[in-house]
């Protein structure tokens, strides 16, 4: 029975573990699958939910939770989308359908009784329709407007009827509908300023660098010509790793970092005898107090190696930085 043979802890832990890696290669062949069969249905899905007024999904059984995973997705960008029961739909809650919306059902069958009816009736009411199934010849596929195909080789389960791979398939493909539907709509990052505005992806989208850095007299400075042991103990002092040399005008000349004091340290040089001139980072990265926590955070993590603390300027000038903890802080204080 090879990788459908019971699972039993009377087997070896390497045979068990040999079987889960199995299924795992089985997902990602549904995966692979599938990406493989994307066609114009899959464009033309998407063409109709960037146009649609609202985005309603649809589903029975394991299916109804991939179709309310994509419209809470889709949801949480503020793309109007919700789910609807297809047994509801029969009783009443068809009245949430409007023409100009789009329906989209999942049905690994592309048989399912109740999810036919439905499509019946939005496509009475003017609805387009678009199909999330494994089986391209199936009735729902033939009546679309556009039918995506998630194929799968099989099941996980030895008997082949556990919906497994199938989901895992159905899921990518309702994300890929609903990333599909946000690029067109112009991308998730204003949306996810304006519809998580107090939680923790909110929190980093939506305020500003100059909320949260460290300036005034917190900001750890020197002045161009100054010793290291004068820069040492301003680093010491603020405690924020990092001390920024600036002009009589604060324009940003250079940065001494905790990380460069260690590595003159390891190198054996005599630090009483330099100046901080001699050893500064003469072109740091830096970042505007105007931009986005996130744009902060890319820019720390853009480089090879990561850096964890950012001078900030408004213009030419430095009047701040800003700490990836402080971020890491304001997430989980929220």
């Amino acid at each position: 029975m090879g990788i459908f043979a019971l699972m039993s802890n009377d087997q070896p832990t390497n045979e068990r573990l040999a079987r889960a890696s199995a299924m795992i290669d089985l997902q990602i062949a549904a995966l692979l699958r599938t990406r493989d069969h994307l066609d114009q249905h899959f464009l033309r899905a998407i063409d109709l939910l960037a146009a649609a007024s609202k985005t309603v999904t649809s589903g029975l059984g394991k299916s109804a939770f991939i179709a309310r995973k994509m419209a809470a997705t889709m949801a949480s960008v503020r793309l109007p989308a919700t789910y609807l029961h297809p047994v509801d739909a029969l009783h009443g809650d068809s009245g949430i359908l409007d023409p100009s919306d789009v329906l989209v059902a999942f049905s690994k069958s592309g048989e399912t009784p109740e999810v036919i009816r439905l499509v019946a009736l939005a496509q009475e009411l003017g609805l387009r329709v678009v199909v999330v199934t494994s089986r391209p010849q199936s009735t729902l596929a033939q009546v679309a407007d556009a039918s995506v195909v998630a194929l799968i080789e099989r099941e996980l389960d030895a008997d082949d009827l556990l919906p497994t791979a199938s989901t895992t398939s159905a899921l990518m493909m309702a994300d890929l509908l609903a990333i599909g539907t946000l690029e067109a709509a112009g991308g998730a990052e204003e949306r996810l300023r304006r519809s998580h505005p107090d939680g923790a992806i909110g929190a980093t989208l939506y305020r500003t660098i100059s909320e949260v850095m460290h300036s005034g007299s917190a900001l750890p400075r020197v002045p161009p010509g100054s010793t290291l042991s004068a820069a040492l103990v301003e680093l010491t002092a603020k405690a924020l790793g990092i001390v920024c040399v600036l002009d009589e005008d604060d324009a940003l000349l250079g940065i001494l970092t905790d990380g460069d004091v260690r590595r003159l340290a390891a190198s054996g040089s005599d630090l009483s005898r330099l100046a901080t001139d001699d050893v500064m980072t003469r072109t740091p990265m830096s970042v505007q107090a105007g931009h986005t926590l996130r744009s902060a955070l890319e820019i720390m993590e853009r480089g090879e190696r990561q850096i964890g603390v950012l001078p900030v300027l408004e213009g030419s000038r430095c009047v701040g930085v800003i700490r990836v903890h402080d971020i890491v802080r304001l997430n989980l204080t929220r």
